[in-house]
């Protein structure tokens, strides 16, 4: 059986056995960076031709610290999303790229969307909240400091490398991840990251809530948002 073929059918195996997620969806399909010079444009154009958005994440650290990045929105049932993520990225690997992880989020309000911690236990640890906050930082800012506040909130540091500011000041995202907990406790959580990051003197120009549905390569932050808990399920990048 090829690689390919096992991941299609732990990929089905996961969707049957799926809570009945519903409501507003974003996905992102991560792609493996070959390095080619000629790889940001040819995404770019792939992603303007399927009305997807196309971003360059840039790690802090970690493994895997370059992860160029389309990703799509949809409504409707987990299954129904996972069949349009699933296209798309066979749309990918036909244009002769390297699909290395499926990423599907949910709003927190969505259906299925645990509200209480006892209800994430009972949904098992391969669910979390994310929490994402863009900063915009002085232009000599150092990173050190604000690092070490956010690792202080289970949090870790990012970049958009397509994204440059016309003031030349530059950008950081903050990323959260909450696991086993429900959304009330996770919005503790990000009240708690935001006032200290404000405290500090930062200045948040935005806040993403979203709750995870489906990971297919945890493995990828790997060295940089690195988790005690145990996380099972794909790895395949699927």
């Amino acid at each position: 059986m090829s690689r390919r073929s096992g991941a299609a059918e732990s990929e089905d195996r996961t969707a049957a056995g799926s809570p009945a997620f519903a409501g507003e969806f974003e996905v992102h399909l991560t792609v493996r960076d070959d390095g080619a010079p000629e790889m940001a444009g040819q995404l770019a154009a792939h992603a303007a031709a399927h009305r997807m958005k196309y971003v360059h994440i840039l790690l802090e650290q970690g493994a895997v610290p370059s992860q160029p990045m389309l990703t799509l929105h949809g409504t409707g049932t987990y299954a129904e999303i996972r069949s349009q993520a699933a296209a798309a990225a066979d749309g990918l690997r036909a244009a002769g790229f390297s699909v290395v992880r499926t990423k599907i989020e949910a709003t927190p309000w969505s259906a299925g969307v645990p509200g209480s911690d006892e209800e994430a236990v009972a949904l098992g640890p391969d669910y979390y909240f994310e929490h994402h906050l863009k900063l915009v930082l002085a232009p000599a800012a150092a990173v050190g400091p604000l690092l070490t506040l956010a690792t202080g909130h289970g949090a870790h540091l990012s970049r958009n490398a397509r994204r440059v500011r016309s003031d030349g000041r530059p950008e950081r995202f903050v990323t959260q991840r909450c696991r086993l907990v429900g959304r009330a406790t996770a919005a503790r959580r990000l009240d708690a990251l935001s006032a200290e990051l404000r405290a500090a003197g930062h200045r948040i120009a935005s806040v993403e809530r979203e709750f995870v549905v489906h990971d297919g390569n945890l493995a990828l932050d790997v060295g940089w948002l690195d988790e005690q808990n145990t996380v099972t399920g794909e790895l395949s990048g699927a």
